[in-house]
């Protein structure tokens, strides 16, 4: 449903998450992904060798990694979303990434990484989003996504509680009311 209405990227929780998928049961799924649409493969702490035979295996064609990236993740060749978890805070103007970096900036918790539900104040990464191509995620929904892309015009948005009925299973009427919102956002 998410590339009929036009998604760009598609994520695939392969860490310890509630969401996490084994390559087994996703490989065929991510097999059917037409191509122009990324393959996003979710990751940790996992090495870059672990996150290397997951992105052949699945065809994966970007990467989106909790820790910092290592020269080995780099020669993967895929696309890279280097996360970062943003505390209110936070002074992100010292944010450096190298060319090619789509870095993903999402909501910092103590204990979570990723799918809090929460939003940050995304004012504050205004810098970074006017030198990279930045991901935001976190807390996003259809009711405020228009809000963050107005604010830091990223190169993507990134949502998974916001459009799911419960963790790890998708709501087709917030995931249609979510991509229209983009949609209509973007247009503007």
């Amino acid at each position: 449903m998410a590339v009929e209405l036009g998604a760009d990227l598609l994520g695939f929780i392969f860490t310890r998450s509630k969401r996490q998928v084994r390559v087994d049961e996703i490989k065929d799924v991510i097999a059917n992904v037409p191509a122009g649409v990324e393959r996003v493969g979710v990751f940790i702490d996992e090495t870059a060798e672990q996150i290397g035979e997951v992105a052949l295996a699945c065809g994966l064609t970007a990467i989106q990694v909790y820790r910092p990236l290592t020269e080995k993740d780099r020669s993967l060749s895929l696309l890279l979303l280097p996360a970062f978890r943003v505390q209110d805070s936070d002074d992100l103007t010292a944010m450096r990434f190298e060319s090619g970096d789509h870095p993903l900036l999402d909501t910092w918790m103590p204990d979570t990484i990723g799918g809090t539900g929460r939003t940050w104040a995304w004012r504050q990464a205004k810098a970074v989003a006017r030198q990279y191509p930045v991901v935001v995620s976190g807390g996003l929904t259809a009711d405020n996504v228009d809000g963050a892309v107005r604010e830091l015009h990223p190169w993507a948005v990134d949502v998974c509680s916001g459009v799911e009925a419960e963790p790890g299973r998708k709501d087709p009427v917030k995931l249609r009311a979510f991509v229209d919102a983009v949609r209509r956002v973007d247009r503007s």
